[in-house]
């Protein structure tokens, strides 16, 4: 069973081919730069993008994975969640792909993508307790099989990502700030600045608006009485707020749910602080499985798509 996935929610198109289990190649075609000068992504922007790109993507990984179209069973790719206009890019795309070939088509949940890509090079002993962290989503999931998710938390207002990208805009950093703030906070003091612990309540939802709220007034203060920016302490008492409220309702949830295996995915899985919090738990708790992404399959791709579809029909 030859697969082939598309991605193309947000502002990277991705083609990967999957051969039995086997990831043969994962191209991604990343609009970072393009998005950059304007702070973020601009939808219209990325489809137009994505357009621009998916050709060339798609003979690319034709190329790697030295499969010919025609040896192709099946056409995967992501229908939701995402920006419409990336979306309606990566789906027809698909259903030409689909109608040329005279093969099935079938769309997938983006989120549940990046749960399974974190298996791209693992087996998921249920049930497996999910942690999704990405610039538009931030979720807890209890996964009892491919096609069983139960959402037990999300956010319920600024994902994380997001609030890193609004909270280093306003430090003066580039974008996405992400991997920039995590850089800066490795040599700050995370105890310099006193943040709010933001929604540190019994439910597993997080609210990441009033942690950047309070960043946003601090800076704004420092700024007005002239002071030069601490940028490393500020980096620092930043990501360590917004983790540890990741820890504490990750840490009640395997209380509660009792999982084998613990996992994290999306963009944000590949913050340094929060691959050592989810090592750290799994340890604790003496959990049979705990499983950090591959960086390669943390940001957008179409790896986990495959991998998502080809779990799905094994239980099918």
């Amino acid at each position: 069973m030859k697969i082939l996935a598309i991605e193309s929610s947000c502002d990277e198109f991705s083609v990967a081919i999957l051969d039995e289990d086997k990831i043969l190649c994962n191209v991604i075609s990343s609009q970072i730069d393009q998005h950059k000068e304007y702070g973020g992504v601009v939808p219209e922007l990325a489809a137009r993008l994505h357009l621009e790109n998916c050709g060339w993507v798609l003979q690319e990984a034709l190329e790697q994975s030295q499969v010919d179209l025609e040896e192709i069973d099946q056409i995967a790719y992501t229908d939701h969640p995402g920006l419409i206009g990336s979306l309606i890019i990566g789906k027809v795309v698909a259903q030409t792909l689909g109608l040329y070939l005279n093969k099935p088509v079938q769309g997938y949940d983006h989120i549940q993508g990046h749960i399974f890509g974190t298996a791209i090079n693992h087996d998921f002993v249920y049930p497996v307790l999910a942690m999704v962290a990405s610039g538009g989503h931030t979720q807890i999931e209890l996964v009892n099989s491919p096609n069983d998710f139960q959402i037990i938390g999300s956010t319920e207002d600024d994902a994380i990502g997001e609030c890193y990208d609004k909270v280093a805009r306003v430090m003066g950093l580039s974008y996405p700030g992400g991997p920039v703030i995590d850089k800066l906070a490795k040599t700050g003091n995370p105890d310099a600045y006193d943040l709010p612990l933001a929604k540190n309540d019994a439910t597993y939802d997080f609210s990441y608006s009033g942690l950047k709220t309070a960043m946003i007034n601090l800076i704004h203060r420092l700024n007005q009485k002239n002071e030069p920016l601490p940028l490393n302490d500020l980096a620092a008492s930043f990501q360590k707020q917004a983790m540890k409220i990741i820890e504490i309702k990750l840490a009640r949830a395997i209380q509660t749910y009792h999982p084998k295996t613990l996992t994290v995915g999306g963009g944000v899985s590949a913050n340094t602080l929060l691959r050592t919090i989810i090592q750290q738990l799994g340890t604790k708790y003496q959990l049979e499985q705990t499983i950090i992404p591959d960086l390669a399959y943390c940001t957008d791709n179409a790896a986990m798509m495959a991998k998502l579809a080809y779990e799905k029909q094994k239980v099918s």
